[in-house]
């Protein structure tokens, strides 16, 4: 990972940085061991008791982790040798991480700790360099620090954005809805891939306000979008939001989204919430209480990735399922493998046999969607009718397929 003065002098507007002049006290001996600092830019001086320079640290080093870990007092002094950049890391932050983390590596970290705080002649600084790291552990610690510390503050800051992706029913061409997903244009590393995103706010704890802002923009925006959808009989037109394992194992998400749906005087009907196996197993007991308090509001739920999970089958049978997503990797082997297209058409007949609704993810192709519409699928969704839009650039994707004739 490099990040170079230029690109953070260009985007410090925009993200938590600390741009600091020479000479500056960072931090000083005695201080509260609340944060750690990564250097981006710049460089810094380590000053012991006695004022003895122990280390000069410069871009890509990290400090104050000692104390931030053990939550003891400081134990050196940092000042700046010149202009310098620095990234801040939460003490909250690193604790969220350490809760995820095996029971036996937090264990052997607090001794490490002890040690090294009762070793005689050390001054209680730890320089950690990117050349001491063989392993690349450093890079992927000091990324992932960036970037939960940047979600926060593009959290707080509406930086994140959420795009469509359109949902057409294959009978009758009609746009029947949206799946509503997120994206996060990072200033200085460019677009983020969705599953980092949600893995990287599952690992720090953000993963229920970000949650919470997905719904709250999935319904703001809704009334926009339904314009541009017409309903057909028996199925209403709706907006797909995906939910996290931690979301639904969190009660309150059930009051939280009909309060949503009250204030904006939004259906229960028109919205439809998707969970994958993963999502289900983290607490399969309070999901399932959840799901079903939601399917009695008349929200709809949808079982992503169906066919690949251990238990896809069984969850039709004790979660209040109305829909299943059958997973792309099957979808996109419609017409070269007979196994994924018996799993298909199984999956299809099982679903109809239960009074479901199917959805088929990933179709890039007219021949794929023609067999899909013959084996009796309702939805498509997928690059052959859309990429994901932003919410301005709808409105010229429905006029546009309108006249080639793939939306009636």
């Amino acid at each position: 990972m490099q990040i170079n003065a230029q690109q953070t002098s260009a985007t410090q507007a925009s993200l938590p940085r600390e741009q600091l002049p020479a000479n500056h006290l960072v931090c000083g001996i005695g201080d509260p061991g609340d944060a750690a600092y990564l250097l981006e830019s710049g460089s810094v001086e380590v000053l012991a008791k006695d004022g003895q320079r122990i280390a000069v640290m410069r871009a890509g080093e990290i400090f104050g982790e000692i104390a931030l870990l053990d939550q003891m007092p400081r134990t050196a002094t940092v000042r700046t040798l010149e202009p310098t950049t620095l990234l801040r890391i939460e003490r909250e932050l690193v604790q969220e991480l350490l809760k995820r983390t095996d029971p036996v590596i937090r264990h052997l970290l607090v001794l490490l700790l002890e040690r090294f705080r009762n070793r005689s002649g050390v001054h209680g600084v730890i320089c950690a360099t990117p050349e001491q790291d063989e392993s690349g552990d450093m890079e992927a610690a000091m990324l992932t620090l960036i970037l939960a510390q940047d979600l926060t503050f593009a959290l707080e800051n509406g930086q994140l954005e959420l795009a469509y992706q359109p949902l057409v029913r294959l009978d009758e061409h009609n746009l029947i809805g949206f799946e509503a997903l997120i994206r996060w244009q990072h200033p200085l590393l460019g677009s983020i891939l969705p599953t980092k995103l949600i893995s990287l706010a599952e690992k720090t704890g953000l993963i229920r306000p970000l949650g919470l802002w997905v719904l709250q923009r999935a319904v703001r925006d809704w009334p926009t979008l339904r314009s541009y959808c017409q309903a057909t009989a028996g199925t209403p037109v709706f907006i797909s939001v995906n939910l996290s394992g931690a979301e639904l194992a969190n009660p309150q998400i059930v009051e939280t989204i009909d309060d949503l749906l009250t204030a904006a005087g939004m259906s229960p009907q028109e919205l439809k919430v998707e969970l994958t196996e993963t999502a289900i197993i983290e607490d399969m007991e309070t999901v399932g209480v959840v799901l079903d308090k939601l399917a009695k509001k008349g929200v709809a739920v949808a079982l992503d990735d169906f066919g690949t999970g251990y238990s896809s089958f069984d969850y039709l049978k004790t979660l209040p399922v109305s829909c299943v997503k059958i997973d792309k990797s099957f979808i996109q082997e419609l017409s070269s493998s007979a196994r994924s297209r018996e799993i298909v058409q199984s999956s299809l007949q099982l679903a109809k046999s239960l009074g479901l609704l199917t959805i088929a993810e990933g179709i890039e192709d007219e021949n794929t969607a023609n067999l899909l519409a013959t084996m009796g699928c309702d939805i498509a969704q997928g690059y052959l009718y859309s990429m994901p839009l932003s919410l301005q650039a709808i409105l010229q994707w429905v006029d546009e397929s309108r006249k080639l004739g793939r939306l009636a």
